[in-house]
């Protein structure tokens, strides 16, 4: 994330800050011992300020209107102690879904879309927090997640399974977790989780395992293999699922694997079947397809694995091609199109794209040129790219915005292999001032992280004209946000001003979101009178986190000046909130924590 290196470029600062508070002739006369005792001494002042700091937090806690509110700081507050008071941190994740319970939150088949909503904030914040605590002890956040199951309800055996479904999905989700610390113990909840059934997380949890553990991870993949065996997967919509996107996965060859809840970082690289397994899920997946019964929903997601059916099975190959054929023939003629020709955009070359072009429909058509387009400037030619748009795309927004992927795919490459002069003509010529801002600000960090400050300044030089230091959008406050970061590490003075600016503009704009909260969208955004800290749902919530987590991370640079910007905050929520932000910068470096579920509340690392 980008959060690593930003924070890792902070800690540095911190440690080597005492020259601020020192002439040159006075830093002269310390040797290198004392350089380091005086650094130490620094460190260990910064973490008894922000100790003290959690504790007027976690006592703050409980001025909050809000139960939400309540879990959401408890629950981050006993994360950050865990490692010096792990018993007061286990009372604490308690007391977080204590009051999380105390919301009443229940599920029916008759709910209204209030009702809802409610539940599905309710599910996604206890996941958070059972998360949090699984980076610790998987058995606490079982205990945890069995000491706050809903109830289910009578005669409503929907509810029901909406339920266990939920905490069937949520138990794989803490195995996911649990694999970067203890992978046998991940492991063994991954079993017993696939006992009960299959699970969207099932394919995450795979590709995790398998960057820390090969061997287990081909067990893992022999049950999942073993299992599919026994259902129906023409009648079982998740075990086809799963089946089939553990051959997408397998086949892919670098980049992404597939991606479940977002509870950690990304799998380094897809999970691979052996040659044994492969053939044994084609062979399984295939056989049922034979058939005249074999659904539409069953057949048309193997058309993004024909590839490697007609690698090892070509005559079962040409029979599903004729049944897929016949089943999107009942598809609108979009649809219909799009899987027909999915192995050609897949693997098919420039000159077979533009053919199939020639002979689709509008829609398809306009889709095939773009992806024969782009098949052309990934292979380096980009004045063919660009000839087949201006022949065949009529649409002008659409050749405008094909154009501009172009620029930008051209400018990062010119970027990747350090060709500044050509990147800043390329640059100059993109229309949008936030996107230029945008990627002189990223050379900017890259040449800060290179401790290249020269350049670094120089490029941020050319951002700030572009920037509304008065963002009036969320745009606008992005990139002034990733301005403030670099000028954190370059030149610390100006991003403090920027920042208390910052502060005062969110006191406004949070004083007039709470007049309007009957009119905002989604309606909840405040409740009782105060903010709903949740972030990932609410607009207003969102942005207070981005200037909150930016804010938190100059703590290093200044803890007093930091301190003082976040009780600017006018808003007893939101100044809360601004110190759990600046502890969690400075523990969360300290710990050297390696994963995190709050999104935006604590920055992830390795």
């Amino acid at each position: 994330m980008f959060w690593k290196p930003l924070l890792f470029s902070l800690a540095l600062l911190s440690l080597t800050s005492s020259t601020l508070a020192q002439t040159p002739d006075d830093e002269s006369t310390l040797n290198a011992q004392e350089k380091q005792e005086k650094a130490i001494e620094m460190k260990k002042e910064l973490e008894r300020k922000t100790l003290l700091m959690l504790d007027e937090v976690i006592a703050s806690a409980q001025t909050l209107k809000l139960p939400e509110n309540r879990a959401l700081v408890l629950s981050s507050a006993a994360d950050l102690i865990w490692a010096r008071d792990e018993k007061r941190a286990r009372s604490l994740f308690k007391e977080a879904l204590n009051n999380l319970s105390a919301l009443g939150v229940s599920f029916n088949e008759k709910m209204s879309d209030e009702q809802r909503r409610e539940f599905a904030l309710f599910t996604q914040q206890r996941k958070e927090i059972l998360l949090l605590a699984a980076r610790h002890d998987a058995d606490l956040a079982l205990e945890l997640l069995r000491s706050s199951r809903l109830v289910l309800p009578n005669n409503q055996p929907g509810a029901a399974s909406v339920i266990n479904n939920e905490d069937q999905q949520l138990e794989q989700s803490l195995a996911i977790q649990v694999v970067n610390n203890d992978p046998k113990r991940a492991f063994q909840m991954a079993e017993d989780n696939l006992s009960k059934g299959f699970s969207f997380e099932l394919l995450n949890f795979l590709n995790r395992l398998s960057d820390k553990d090969t061997e287990l991870a081909a067990r893992f993949a022999d049950d999942i293999i073993n299992k599919l065996r026994s259902e129906n997967l023409e009648t079982n919509p998740q075990a086809a699922f799963v089946a089939t996107m553990l051959l997408r996965t397998s086949m892919m060859q670098g980049g992404s694997a597939f991606l479940g809840d977002g509870s950690g970082p990304i799998s380094k690289t897809p999970f691979k079947l052996s040659e044994r397994q492969l053939h044994d899920l084609l062979e399984m997946v295939t056989s049922p397809s034979l058939t005249n019964g074999a659904s539409l929903q069953y057949l048309l997601p193997l058309s993004f694995v024909m590839p490697e059916i007609k690698k090892q099975y070509p005559e079962r190959a040409q029979i599903l091609y004729s049944r897929i054929r016949e089943a999107t023939s009942r598809l609108a003629p979009e649809q219909r199109m799009y899987f027909e020709n999915q192995e050609l955009i897949q693997t098919g070359s420039v000159e077979a794209l533009l053919e199939a072009a020639a002979k689709s429909s509008e829609k398809m058509r306009d889709m095939l040129y773009e992806q024969a387009a782009w098949k052309a400037i990934q292979s380096g030619d980009t004045d063919r790219a660009r000839q087949i748009v201006n022949d065949n795309v009529k649409d002008s927004a659409t050749r405008d915005r094909l154009f501009e992927s172009f620029e930008s795919y051209s400018l990062w490459n010119s970027i990747e292999k350090e060709k500044m002069d050509e990147a800043r003509e390329k640059i100059a010529r993109l229309k949008s001032k936030e996107l230029r801002a945008s990627i002189l600000t990223q050379l900017a960090m890259s040449a800060a992280l290179k401790k290249d400050r020269k350049l670094a300044l120089q490029f941020l030089s050319d951002a700030l004209p572009l920037v509304n230091l008065k963002p009036r959008n969320d745009n606008q406050l992005n990139t002034l946000l990733q301005v403030i970061r670099v000028y954190a590490i370059v030149e610390p003075a100006k991003a403090f001003e920027m920042i208390e600016s910052l502060v005062d503009q969110a006191n406004e704009l949070l004083a007039a979101a709470s007049m309007l909260n009957g009119f905002l969208k989604p309606a909840g955004t405040f409740r009782k009178g105060e903010l709903v800290l949740q972030p990932g749902y609410f607009t207003v919530s969102q942005r207070f986190g981005d200037l909150g987590k930016q804010l938190g991370a100059l703590a290093f640079l200044n803890f007093e000046r930091t301190k003082a910007a976040a009780d600017k905050f006018q808003r007893n929520e939101t100044r809360i909130m601004a110190r759990l932000f600046i502890v969690q910068s400075v523990l969360s470096e300290q710990l050297g924590a390696s994963v995190v579920a709050y999104d935006g509340f604590v920055m992830a690392r390795e």
